[in-house]
């Protein structure tokens, strides 16, 4: 089994690459995102794991509030799947977990479900999986902790910034989670 994780630097894709066995080809996407720094973790995190890195680049996308990029995940599982396509991958392997549910549409299990179908319906080789999808973000550090991931290498902020902001609702997320 050979599988693309869709690895964004943060806490939830990390812990996907721990726990999925096979094979696998990490996926970063540069859509003019201002949490770019985040990709720079992901590299790190995949060479921890001695698992290849690639990025794409993506046009700017642009918000519908102050954190949501409409339709983003719907993009990003659409690349991810015609990259596993085109490189003899099975699976496309996404971090959504339940906590993202209520503030990003794109993260229910019922829109995952949707995509699924539509990648089936349309014959590609390709599953989406989404391993996490019904845990917490605690629930999500804990097992990251159990797999040994290094969470000091994730990096979960929204900001610009050298050090992450301690403000911004990721950064929230993440300690309140425990991380």
């Amino acid at each position: 089994m050979r599988s693309v994780i869709l690895l964004s630097g943060g806490i939830d894709s990390a812990v996907c690459l721990a726990m999925w066995s096979g094979e696998k080809i990490c996926l970063g996407i540069d859509y003019g995102q201002p949490h770019v720094r985040e990709l720079d973790h992901a590299a790190a995190i995949a060479q921890h794991y001695e698992v290849p890195f690639e990025t794409i680049k993506l046009p700017a996308m642009v918000k519908t509030n102050d954190v949501v990029f409409g339709c983003r995940n719907f993009a990003f599982i659409g690349i991810a799947a015609a990259y596993a396509a085109a490189n003899d991958c099975d699976h496309v392997v996404v971090g959504s977990n339940a906590s993202d549910w209520e503030r990003f549409p794109d993260c229910r299990p019922e829109f995952t479900r949707t995509v699924a179908k539509c990648l089936e319906i349309a014959s590609y080789p390709v599953r989406l999986a989404t391993p996490i999808i019904r845990m917490t973000k605690t629930e999500v550090v804990n097992l990251g902790r159990k797999l040994a991931v290094p969470l000091e290498q994730t990096r979960s902020c929204y900001a610009d910034t050298e050090t992450p902001c301690g403000a911004c609702l990721a950064c929230e997320v993440r300690e309140r989670a425990g991380a």
